[in-house]
């Protein structure tokens, strides 16, 4: 004969399932099925405990609402050929902080030479070319950069005013933030904070690296693009 004791062995079992994974979304999955059994428990008593039904369920409508937010957070979502070209530079953020941080961003397609900082400014945008390049002035050196790197990270990082000119050259393409809106949002995203932190550390280090590679002018030329 069935005993509903069953019931409560095997939601116990399923919750000790879940609690052995590592992935959010397998713990939470295990924990929903689990809670069914305890709410068929409940419901099959005698006198039903409806006290008990009435929150385990509520804790399975939560999970549910977690397991959605989780799973949109990993789903790659429908991207332009832009886009994708620009997620793969991006690859410390999952798709769904990716797609946080393209809803604050701006795109741009130069069609003229445009001036994105100015030495002695703190520049109030952030910018990261995709296509085409940029030319950086500091002093009397005179260099191009891109595609594919940050223009004024520094500056967001350090909120210091920038010691080198840098114009977008013609047909140069790529996307900018507003510093201030890219910063709110990064202070209610800690996790974001660290990736995007990570993304843009990698960037200057690349730079580094680049600078300790190279000799006289260039050496002078990369710490010129460092300083943007």
């Amino acid at each position: 004969m069935f005993s509903l004791d069953y019931l409560v062995h095997a939601g116990a079992l399923l919750f000790l399932m879940g609690f052995i994974v590592r992935d959010q979304l397998l713990l939470r999955g295990f924990i929903v099925i689990g809670t069914i059994f305890y709410v068929i428990y409940y419901l099959l008593l005698p006198e039903p405990l409806w006290s008990a039904l009435s929150w385990n369920s509520l804790f399975i409508i939560i999970n549910c609402v977690m397991m959605f937010l989780i799973y949109s957070d990993r789903a790659k979502f429908s991207m332009t050929k832009e886009e994708e070209q620009l997620y793969g530079s991006f690859y410390t953020l999952s798709p769904g902080e990716f797609r946080k941080l393209m809803k604050i961003a701006t795109w741009f397609d130069a069609e003229k030479e445009e001036t994105i900082t100015t030495c002695g400014e703190v520049p109030d945008k952030m910018f990261f070319i995709l296509e085409g390049t940029a030319s950086i002035n500091r002093g009397k050196k005179s260099f191009k950069v891109g595609p594919g790197v940050f223009i004024g990270e520094l500056a967001f990082l350090t909120k210091n005013p920038a010691t080198a000119n840098v114009c977008l050259n013609k047909q140069a393409k790529g996307v900018s933030w507003n510093s201030s809106d890219l910063t709110r949002l990064l202070a209610t995203r800690p996790q974001m904070k660290v990736a995007f932190d990570s993304l843009l550390n990698n960037d200057l280090a690349s730079k580094l690296s680049n600078d300790s590679n190279n000799s006289g002018g260039r050496n002078e030329a990369s710490r010129s693009r460092l300083a943007s």
